[in-house]
């Protein structure tokens, strides 16, 4: 079973019909407003079609125009789709963070992995938040 944690709790995702569904109401997305975001590349009845179960084949150009309407990446969409867990997205924080850290001499990046394990020990386990994977 797949699971894509959201802010607070983890949430079984056992189908490309189950992916689909949560996104769209997650983001109050009806079937036609992720249609039109598509551009008109997949119908509202074949959304239906996928979100029920029946759509069970679904084409790459049929995915993508559902990761567009849905705005989620391509890549996340197809991997639920083939039964895999979506590729974790990096957020804005750790882009700036791995920009900066790149920018140190070899030195100064030990020194920063140093001081990062020492804090992450200093935390509570329940204050850490592991790897999540975006909608």
């Amino acid at each position: 079973m797949l699971y894509v944690s959201g802010p607070t709790e983890r949430y079984p995702i056992t189908s490309l019909a189950d992916y689909v569904r949560r996104v769209r109401n997650e983001k109050n997305l009806s079937l036609a407003q992720v249609s039109a975001r598509s551009r008109g590349q997949i119908s509202k009845t074949h959304i239906n079609r996928i979100e029920n179960g029946t759509g069970t084949r679904v084409s790459l150009i049929k995915l993508r125009a559902l990761a567009r309407g849905l705005g989620v990446s391509e890549d996340a969409l197809v991997a639920v789709a083939q039964g895999k867990a979506p590729p974790a997205q990096t957020t804005t924080n750790e882009v700036e963070l791995l920009s900066y850290f790149r920018q140190l001499s070899a030195n100064h990046q030990e020194d920063v992995l140093v001081m990062l394990s020492a804090l992450i020990k200093r935390v509570p386990a329940n204050q850490i938040r592991r790897e999540r994977v975006p909608l």
